[in-house]
């Protein structure tokens, strides 16, 4: 093509003829600006394809990811709302214990975890480390986002402290009567004689108030807070998802 070009001047010249020439090389020049700019045009119509493409994959895989987060905290929330259930009966014969049935009674019944949140933050970590997440134009979406992961980190250190918090508890030298006591309960070795129970049913003495502070402690903690942060999870999750959904049928994305 461009010696075809080539040509055609070459021939003009030769001929004299400089003003056809001149308006065949503006001719010329129009024509490569024209494919300069068709070209840029071409090339940003490409670029917003993909970066279009790139936030249906984004926004349909973090709404899976939020999905799964859901189902998963849900059924740990059913899983901690048993514990707490039978841990408040525990709680309830805890405090008018008078025997060593009724302590083992208390240490079957009583019921904790100390399991941290387990999130999908595969798509959310993929976004943040690629830049990925300035795709969306949505930035109310992108606060959501951010918000609902920042909540889940939080809420993940609070649960570690708390963790942490019990099993200091769990682990305190005053409970060693307790320990003993449950361990070797119904073991054919057992002798109720060779292990300190004037502990059980008084609350002056260090064994029984380190249980109640475990017990307060797990309890609270554990159990009740840890179902309060996860449905506020839970609820902020919904509330992304929704978002994403407004988002995707705002910009006629299929589904």
């Amino acid at each position: 093509m461009l010696k075809f070009f080539r040509k055609i001047r070459q021939s003009l010249l030769s001929e004299g003829k400089t003003g056809k020439y001149l308006k065949y090389a503006v001719g010329e020049i129009v024509l490569v600006v024209i494919g300069i700019f068709l070209a840029i045009q071409l090339n940003e119509l490409n670029e917003k394809r993909k970066d279009h493409e790139k936030e249906l994959s984004f926004l349909s895989k973090l709404k899976d990811d939020i999905h799964l987060d859901i189902t998963n905290l849900s059924q740990t929330d059913s899983l901690f709302a048993s514990y707490e259930s039978s841990s408040n009966r525990a709680l309830k014969l805890f405090y008018s214990a008078k025997t060593v049935g009724d302590i083992i009674a208390v240490d079957t019944l009583f019921r904790t975890g100390w399991t941290n949140l387990k999130i999908n933050r595969k798509t959310y970590d993929e976004m943040r480390n690629t830049s990925g997440i300035y795709i969306l134009k949505n930035k109310k979406l992108i606060n959501d986002i951010t918000d609902y992961y920042a909540l889940i980190e939080a809420t993940q250190q609070q649960i570690a402290g708390l963790n942490l918090s019990s099993q200091t508890f769990f682990s305190s030298q005053d409970l060693i009567p307790h320990m003993l006591l449950v361990k070797d309960y119904n073991k054919p070795w057992f002798d109720i004689n060779t292990i300190d129970t004037t502990w059980i049913g008084d609350f002056n003495a260090p064994t029984t108030l380190g249980l109640y502070r475990y017990y307060g402690n797990a309890q609270f903690g554990v159990n009740y807070l840890r179902r309060e942060w996860g449905q506020s999870i839970i609820k902020s999750g919904r509330k992304v998802i929704h978002d994403i959904e407004q988002e995707l049928k705002n910009k006629n994305y299929n589904q």
